[in-house]
């Protein structure tokens, strides 16, 4: 299933277009939308995951983003809460929930899958008027599975 997915949605609050960001982040993983991607995010980016820091969304393209996309994947954010800084600025903790599965194995029941859970602090930052990631902590807390699902094997 292939459709396209608008960046910015019509009639949000500040505080709902905030929490957009993230679920725009999330959501153009798990249909591989490029431009969804570049929606939810400053160019300079700043992401911190298991140890690592990503600067910039060129670098989190070819480090995560590159790889991820081409997996079955379905990323859910829950209890989300947006602490509204300035007109421009904004904070976003919310839980995620991470389902990864080689690429067209999602239906396939004896495939390989690889799950995470844990929590997500966003920086946030108003861009010509649309809500974007500046930097983002993905603090995992749990994993589940085979973690070579996430190398696309």
């Amino acid at each position: 299933m292939s459709f396209t997915l608008p960046a910015q949605l019509p009639g949000l609050s500040d505080r709902e277009a905030v929490a957009d960001a993230v679920y725009r982040a999330v959501l153009a993983f798990d249909t591989a939308d490029e431009a969804l991607l570049r929606s939810a995010l400053t160019e300079d980016v700043v992401v911190e995951m298991l140890g690592q820091s990503i600067s910039g969304i060129s670098e989190l393209k070819a480090a995560v983003f590159d790889r991820v996309s081409k997996l079955d994947t379905t990323h859910f954010i829950s209890n989300v809460r947006v602490s509204i800084e300035s007109a421009t600025a904004a904070k976003v903790s919310c839980s995620a929930l991470a389902q990864h599965i080689g690429t067209d194995k999602g239906l396939d029941p004896a495939s390989s899958k690889y799950t995470s859970g844990g929590l997500y602090l966003c920086d946030t930052v108003k861009v010509d008027g649309l809500w974007k990631i500046k930097t983002w902590k993905a603090n995992f807390i749990w994993t589940n599975g085979d973690p070579s699902v996430m190398a696309g094997q």
